[in-house]
């Protein structure tokens, strides 16, 4: 009997050794499994970032293509020490660089590349700059070479003209033979070639120089938008806009920021800035806030 209990006592610790063992080694596996899963998914959420946002986390810069000239969008702050290009833009860019450190979880910094508009189109094109904000319209020929964000900012277009002429344009007709200045590669380039056939189209890369030829008699006109005509009203009072409207179609001018394609992550994030700057009044501000800095900056200059 004796032998008989020892026999089934040994046979009960031998049996909870195994299952002990068993469930020991069954442990492991899983505990393996949850860090490789941990680490794969990581290397998933990093491999899912676009191009852009990939480089930017990288390098922790975002290089913002822009052309300074174009108030109040982008101007040289002449009276800052280190002559910085600021404006609605820029403060746009800042933002947004704010939000890409915030979903990024690094320090993102804006680092400006300041050229013409032209270099701009090309560089985004090209895939050489992160982004572009320059007071752009999303046009369906830019569309097949970039992405674009929503719609910021909608201006109306303009001519801007000498005050001492201003009775004597009452329609687009009344320009025929005359000189008109515009920004090369511009959605107003593309308004006086089309709509003002009669009259000599000067394209400059500056808006300031195109209202230069105005100030000086060499141009009779500019096309420009209302927004950017703003600081030079504001700073010459010899300068008027023409009580003139273009058609319907060609009116206004929507303002959107440029991508290189296949990065629908960046544009996402670029939209929400969109959306609460908007809701929050920013632009507006902006767009007060800078156009008096350029215009004090023009009277100076």
């Amino acid at each position: 009997m004796k032998n008989t209990v020892k026999r089934t006592l040994a046979a009960l610790l031998a049996a909870a050794g195994m299952v002990t063992a068993l469930s020991a080694c069954g442990s492991q596996p899983p505990a393996e499994t949850d860090t490789a899963s941990t680490g794969g998914d990581a290397a998933s959420a990093e491999s899912e970032l676009g191009p852009v946002l990939t480089r930017i986390k990288e390098s922790g810069k975002m290089v913002v293509a822009t052309a300074s000239g174009y108030m109040p969008y982008e101007f040289v702050d002449i009276s800052s020490a280190d002559q910085q290009v600021i404006g609605v833009d820029m403060a746009m860019g800042d933002k947004i660089a704010e939000k890409l450190s915030e979903k990024l979880g690094v320090s993102v910094e804006k680092q400006v590349e300041d050229t013409t508009f032209t270099a701009n189109l090309a560089a985004v094109a090209a895939d050489q700059v992160d982004i572009m904000i320059a007071g752009m319209s999303p046009t369906e020929e830019r569309r097949k070479t970039m992405d674009f964000s929503d719609v910021y900012l909608k201006a109306e277009q303009s001519l801007l003209i000498r005050k001492e002429d201003a009775d004597k344009y009452k329609e687009l007709s009344d320009f025929a033979g005359k000189t008109i200045a515009v920004q090369k590669t511009t959605t107003q380039e593309k308004i006086a070639q089309d709509l003002m056939t009669d009259s000599t189209v000067t394209s400059l890369e500056k808006i300031p120089v195109c209202v230069l030829e105005l100030t000086t008699g060499k141009a009779d006109a500019v096309v420009i938008e209302n927004t950017v005509a703003q600081p030079y009203l504001i700073a010459n009072s010899d300068l008027v806009l023409a009580d003139v409207s273009f058609p319907e179609d060609r009116l206004y001018k929507n303002t959107a920021i440029a991508v290189p394609k296949g990065n629908e992550d960046f544009l996402a994030i670029i939209n929400e800035v969109i959306k609460e700057s908007q809701d929050a009044g920013l632009i507006d501000q902006w767009i007060a806030q800078y156009s008096e800095i350029c215009a004090e900056n023009n009277k100076a200059g």
